[in-house]
């Protein structure tokens, strides 16, 4: 899963000339990053290392990225 998205944030910054720092996942997904990490229970780890913020929700099929801008993420 972490190759997946290593691929995924990649092709994102070479299209939009920007890093992602949006991670969308369902909890399935979730569970298989987690698996990639040497303590998959310390959520805030996984996301430092991935420089992204994460939403989970059942409704999303495949992982993707995005981004947002910090003003829109703190109105939001």
């Amino acid at each position: 899963m972490l190759s997946f998205i290593y691929r995924l944030a990649t092709r994102f910054e070479h299209a939009h000339q920007v890093r992602p720092n949006l991670l969308y996942l369902n909890p399935e997904h979730l569970g298989q990053l987690r698996e990639s990490f040497a303590d998959p229970e310390d959520l805030g780890r996984i996301l430092d290392i991935l420089h992204m913020e994460l939403i989970v929700d059942t409704e999303v099929v495949h992982p993707h990225v995005g981004w947002m801008s910090a003003q829109e993420r703190r109105a939001g």
